[in-house]
């Protein structure tokens, strides 16, 4: 304990400390091993939250963006990153709520990482309610009920459940229950948001994310890619030029839509990491975002993936 304070403390060379205590520099440095060890010492090594304000101008400006928000990643893991893009959307968040607004919020792990990072300034009165189904998973803290209630509550605001699943067995059997008096007030409600909070799904194995666990399976996901998806929003597939696909499983759906969002004054998606950044790219041309939350890693794919195809288009035109 005295080495330590010595050394983490008093800031004193292990030289110094060894001429103090009549001992050999190598004897400071095993015993300062020992204390690591022993958890006397505990260090912890703070992620900076920092942005990459250029690369915002960019994607900004060449999207018509109405704002981005670019986290540095540094190479953490996607967990650390998930929670950095998390903070900054919770920032943006608090910054643009104001009395009387409708809020409506999607589910899964970007979203969450978002509500769990929200320290509001104020209390706001404000309704927070969800824009898709749920997804009835293991994991409730990424679905919509719990995410609706915990956003709402430390604004001090009132929040609106849907009562119903997310994907539905056909589409005879969505018409129905969206007709269903709870679910359509609900609907109508999320329709009318002035703010939708949403993630941005990939159809690779690994970023698909836990939406699709109980709603398809790799042979589903692979004909989705083969029909064109590139990825989804409120749970509705769509192609790299963001157009709605024409497939069944879009049409099963029970949530807002995802042409709804264009009529949405703000729509903030968090979403990022490099295998992602094709779905992110189709969201934004088909015009589904307002306002981008997301990695530099993530940023820097869109934009050569962007620059390569126009580059394409350009040769084939010419």
């Amino acid at each position: 304990m005295q080495v330590a304070k010595m050394y983490y403390i008093e800031q004193l060379t292990q030289a110094q400390i060894g001429r103090n205590l009549n001992t050999s520099r190598a004897t400071v440095s095993r015993l300062l091993q020992e204390a690591r060890q022993k958890g006397i010492i505990k260090i912890s090594i703070e992620y900076p939250w920092e942005r990459d304000k250029e690369l915002e101008k960019v994607m900004q400006k060449r999207f018509g963006l109405r704002d981005v928000r670019i986290l540095i990643s540094y190479d953490q893991p996607a967990d650390v990153i998930r929670d950095g893009e998390g903070l900054l959307a919770a920032e943006y968040i608090d910054q643009i709520i104001e009395e009387d607004m409708i809020l409506a919020l999607s589910n899964g792990r970007s979203v969450a990482s978002t509500v769990k990072q929200l320290h509001p300034s104020h209390k706001v009165n404000m309704t927070v309610v969800q824009a898709i189904g749920a997804l009835g998973d293991n994991n409730p803290l990424v679905d919509g009920p719990d995410l609706v209630r915990n956003f709402a509550e430390p604004y001090g605001a009132q929040y609106r459940y849907m009562h119903a699943p997310l994907v539905v067995e056909d589409r005879r059997m969505r018409d129905l229950l969206i007709q269903e008096p709870s679910v359509h007030e609900t609907l109508t409600l999320a329709r009318r948001a002035d703010v939708a909070i949403l993630g941005v799904g990939a159809l690779e194995s690994d970023s698909s994310g836990l939406i699709w666990t109980n709603y398809a399976n790799e042979k589903d996901i692979a004909w989705l890619r083969s029909q064109g998806s590139v990825g989804h929003m409120c749970a509705q597939h769509f192609d790299i030029n963001g157009r709605l696909l024409d497939v069944d499983l879009n049409k099963r759906v029970v949530g807002i839509g995802l042409e709804t969002l264009r009529s949405i004054k703000t729509v903030i998606a968090i979403a990022g990491g490099i295998e992602k950044a094709i779905a992110i790219l189709g969201a934004i041309r088909g015009k589904y975002i307002d306002v981008l939350i997301t990695d530099d890693q993530a940023a820097k794919k869109i934009l050569d993936i962007d620059i390569a195809s126009s580059r394409r288009l350009f040769s084939v035109q010419t």
